[in-house]
């Protein structure tokens, strides 16, 4: 005789919550009729922990709607490529996880989606989605963590961290964060390349914390991709289609890159006051980014430290800020640099990009300590654009007693402004550039939750 799978759901949430979960067994939950369209719905740990024990790769765990607080969960199961086993909301983002909710997924082929992170405890250390060692090839999207009204804490969480490999953030919303420490950290681990993607997020990021002198604390970017100790090592990363909106932050670095072999590719920056930040390790791409001031100050774009970096196609809008927060900064190193130093800039490649109206476009050989004494080395500006419609405008800086072989410059279109130690050739009328309106909206409408 078959029974109605409906009726067998009901029965087996009506055991758990009454008290019985001794008498069902993990055998009796995998036996439920499990669909894409349905799956096991469950509402408590218990019954979610009974039902992750039985998972097969196919399966799908439905949350049901509604509000739970302190809700830790461990999604340890296995799936398949072809068959990921899926924790996802009844319906997108009406399952909402208060006060020190987390989920920490252990395994291959896992998808989470859906779930609403809101008022969060920030009194104690809490990491709200993990991707725990040994992990690979799992999901998080369409999840969306607001700290909005939460407590301003000094107490360092992330609220993203990816370990494994393969590993993939998409389609979720990041905002508010008010807690100490980087939103997203990928770690790394000895004898794995992570190669996770981050694609199509929305992180906002506009509270930062000062220390007693009113600077800004170092550890508040939106994303970060490595450690200075593994700086040397190969992440091989993507970020790619993010929106990051006024992520101040630590007033310095939006994303801090501390690895090799990334790329950052067709992101919007807008309205940030920091740069895309390479701070530690080489061969980096940065590729068809968008980096937008919208009137802010202390507005910068890319920031180009280290070996064999290759900045290109990007476009950098009317950004507001100087030295390092220039809208490319190629900085002066250190003799003999310690990993966690600045390592010289050699054998970048700056080419293809276009710069309008930023107060100070390129600068070469910027540097902000007394240690810093290595200038960069073979750099090629190539086929850039630079149009500046103000005189207190410069396109060009290059720091003085810059040695002449540390650039070279090729093909670049350079109109207005004023060129600072600097002599090249320059072009009237500026050049038509064409408008970026529609490619930027294209990557807001993309970025974030679908609900």
């Amino acid at each position: 005789m078959m029974v109605n799978p409906i009726l067998q759901a009901c029965i087996l949430a009506f055991l758990l919550t009454a008290g019985c979960k001794d008498a069902v067994s993990a055998e009796t939950v995998r036996q439920q009729e499990t669909t894409p369209s349905s799956g096991v719905l469950v509402g408590s740990v218990e019954q979610f922990n009974a039902a992750c024990k039985a998972a097969k790769p196919g399966d799908v765990l439905v949350w049901k709607d509604g509000e739970y607080k302190d809700v830790a969960l461990k999604f340890s199961a296995m799936g398949t490529a072809g068959a990921p086993v899926t924790l996802r909301a009844q319906t997108p983002g009406k399952v909402v996880f208060t006060g020190l909710s987390s989920i920490k997924l252990q395994g291959s082929y896992l998808v989470v989606e859906g779930f609403a992170f809101k008022k969060l405890d920030t009194s104690a250390k809490n990491q709200i989605l993990t991707c725990n060692k040994g992990s690979s090839y799992c999901r998080l999207s369409d999840i969306m963590i607001d700290g909005n009204g939460s407590k301003a804490s000094d107490i360092d969480t992330k609220w993203v961290n990816l370990y494994g490999h393969h590993n993939e953030v998409s389609r979720c919303t990041f905002m508010d964060k008010r807690n100490m420490g980087c939103l997203l950290v990928v770690w790394m681990e000895d004898g794995i390349v992570p190669r996770h993607t981050i694609v199509n997020n929305y992180f906002s990021r506009p509270y930062t914390h000062y220390d007693d002198n009113g600077k800004a604390r170092n550890g508040q970017e939106a994303i970060r991709i490595g450690t200075s100790d593994f700086s040397l090592k190969e992440a091989s990363c993507t970020v790619s289609g993010n929106h990051f909106y006024r992520c101040h932050g630590e007033r310095a670095e939006i994303i801090s890159n501390k690895s090799c072999f990334n790329i950052y590719e067709g992101n919007l920056f807008e309205e940030g006051e920091g740069t895309l930040t390479l701070r530690h390790g080489n061969d980096c791409i940065v590729r068809g980014n968008w980096f937008l001031s919208g009137g802010k100050t202390e507005v910068g774009g890319v920031r180009i430290i280290g070996e064999r970096h290759l900045v290109e196609n990007n476009w950098f809008l009317s950004l507001t800020g100087s030295g390092y927060k220039s809208a490319l900064c190629v900085v002066r190193g250190e003799s003999n640099a310690a990993l966690n130093g600045y390592w010289t800039v050699k054998d970048a490649v700056v080419r293809n990009n276009t710069f309008v109206n930023c107060l100070n476009g390129i600068v070469v050989n910027y540097s902000g300590r007394d240690t810093q004494d290595s200038a960069p080395e073979n750099v090629l500006f190539q086929g850039n654009t630079l149009v500046s419609s103000k005189s207190y405008m410069i396109p060009v800086y290059v720091v003085e007693d810059t040695p002449d072989d540390a650039a070279a410059w090729d093909g670049n279109i350079i109109s207005g402004g004023k060129l600072k130690n600097i002599t090249l050739d320059t072009v009237k009328p500026a050049p038509e550039v064409p408008d970026q309106g529609d490619a930027m909206a294209s990557v807001r409408k993309n970025a974030g939750v679908t609900w």
